[in-house]
């Protein structure tokens, strides 16, 4: 299973990593299922469908950062 760190998903999607943190910290994502160890919240690769949706709610993911997410490969 890859895991990803907060900043890795802030890349993928085009958002800064607090952005994601803040979805956390809001209760928008599940913290129970992306756990920090080592002082990194690690977000599984099943998760990414589930912090994109969150980030398109609340209006923080653009068209633009949508296909820079699309066209960057996880994990790369």
């Amino acid at each position: 299973m890859n895991h990803f760190t907060v900043s890795d998903v802030g890349r993928r999607f085009g958002v800064a990593p607090r952005v994601i943190s803040d979805l956390f910290y809001a209760r928008k994502l599940d913290d129970r299922r992306c756990p920090i160890i080592g002082g990194r919240r690690l977000i599984p690769a099943e998760y990414l469908p589930t912090v994109e949706a969150a980030l398109r709610r609340t209006g923080q993911l653009t068209p633009e950062a949508a296909l820079a997410g699309e066209a960057a490969p996880c994990g790369a």
